[in-house]
């Protein structure tokens, strides 16, 4: 019988240990933790997108606003559909997508935001910090992994004056400032319901091109 040691305080104040029996059914393994655990699910469309590319503000970035001919939302054939998986222990992520109605070549940003349904949020991870977009879409699928790194570099990397707004998650809106450096709080964003995939293209670059909220698999 494998038995925990809690520590148990006696009235001297002197802290000592108790032998109390294991939780039932949970059989201690510490190299499990690398295995997957949490898994996040999203269908990636145009409609989740909050506005269509006419309504980029003037104050925008160069960076975010589009270089090609935009497409409204309802004429759009791109889609897709992608998971979000956390291993056990919350030190990795991985993400895995396909999308279909989408030129590879067009592909300009592809990041992880966190913000509500229709709402443009910050950036939390963005994959082409490291990554050839355009290549790595070539076939239609892609599958990355998110370490601590990741989330940090995105953090850190310069968008503009509007760094402190486009980039890196606050834990709480109470403190905004104090942002998500780890893959476990990306775990925290997403058990709120509050992470979406968002792919940007040369035409559909501010709003993005096709967007998907992740919800938890059940």
């Amino acid at each position: 019988m494998r038995l925990f040691l809690l520590p148990f305080l006696f009235a001297s104040g002197v802290a000592t240990a108790q032998e109390v029996p294991p939780v039932s059914g949970i059989t201690l393994n510490p190299s499990a933790g690398a295995e997957i655990g949490p898994i996040f699910e999203t269908w990636v469309s145009p409609h989740q997108e909050g506005g269509e590319e006419r309504d980029t503000p003037r104050f925008a970035p160069d960076m975010f606003k589009s270089t090609t001919p935009s497409v409204d939302r309802d004429e759009r054939p791109s889609r897709g559909h992608g998971t979000l998986a956390f291993s056990r222990d919350l030190s990795t992520a991985y993400a895995h997508i396909a999308i279909e109605g989408v030129n590879p070549e067009d592909i300009v940003m592809f990041h992880i935001h966190c913000g509500r349904p229709g709402q443009l949020g910050p950036i939390i991870v963005d994959f082409g910090l490291e990554n050839d977009l355009a290549e790595v879409f070539a076939d239609g699928e892609v599958s990355l992994e998110i370490t601590n790194e990741d989330i940090v570099a995105a953090m850190e990397h310069d968008h503009g004056l509007v760094a402190a707004f486009t980039a890196g998650c606050p834990i709480t809106l109470a403190v905004p400032t104090d942002k998500v450096v780890t893959v476990a709080g990306l775990a925290h964003i997403a058990y709120q319901r509050e992470l979406y995939y968002n792919i940007h293209t040369s035409g559909q670059t501010y709003f993005g091109d096709i967007r998907g909220q992740l919800y938890p698999v059940e």
